[in-house]
């Protein structure tokens, strides 16, 4: 077994277990809360750190697979899916280290998760995606593909807010820091996503 494939089968190990202990968890406290399972798993799904991690595990799995066997998992082994996977995570650990972590300080199951989605998943990915992605086989017109995920996910909070008032993330809490803070925010951290993607090609290149 080459060292793509040993870096992929340990992510999706830890990755498939580590999101749904995390929406168990999730469940849980909006239930201590009062809240019901749906909005349990509604608050869940709001999160660019699941929904990054998801995006992640997939890829993992896919490189998991027998390439000749699981053609149906091609698109997840394209590089520029791969590199748009690396970014995106890349920027998770990042935001989550420089502006979070003072703010969510969880115990027991919700702290392995947390290691694991914030830390172990970003760093090790990065290594994979190194291993994963051939030289030259991303080009700098990738990057607007690569930037699409991100994109999505900023008009999928900002509609879900507009519709449940609730919002993921506090420099994107429209009712707190106004829509004119918020769409600053969001043009300074994807400003960042675009370096960063800019910065993994090169890498490639």
């Amino acid at each position: 077994m080459n060292r793509t494939r040993a870096l992929a089968i340990f992510l999706a190990l830890i990755g498939w277990p580590a999101l749904i202990a995390q929406l168990f968890a999730s469940v849980a406290h909006q239930q201590q809360q009062g809240h019901s399972v749906a909005y349990g798993v509604f608050m869940y799904a709001g999160y660019f750190t699941i929904l990054t991690n998801l995006f992640c595990t997939i890829v993992a799995t896919a490189h998991s697979k027998n390439h000749a066997a699981e053609s149906r998992w091609n698109i997840w082994r394209e590089p520029w899916v791969i590199t748009s996977a690396a970014m995106t995570i890349a920027m998770v650990g990042l935001v989550f280290h420089l502006l979070l972590r003072h703010q969510y300080q969880p115990t027991g199951v919700a702290a392995l998760t947390n290691l694991i989605h914030h830390y172990i998943v970003p760093i090790v990915f990065l290594v994979f995606w190194w291993l994963a992605v051939p030289r030259a086989s991303v080009a700098w017109t990738d990057i607007s593909r690569l930037s699409a995920y991100p994109a999505a996910y900023f008009v999928y909070i900002a509609a879900r807010g507009e519709i449940s008032g609730v919002y993921p993330y506090p420099f994107f809490d429209v009712p707190t820091i106004g829509y004119g803070q918020a769409a600053l925010n969001a043009a300074g951290i994807a400003t960042v996503f675009v370096l960063a993607g800019v910065g993994l090609i090169a890498a490639k290149r």
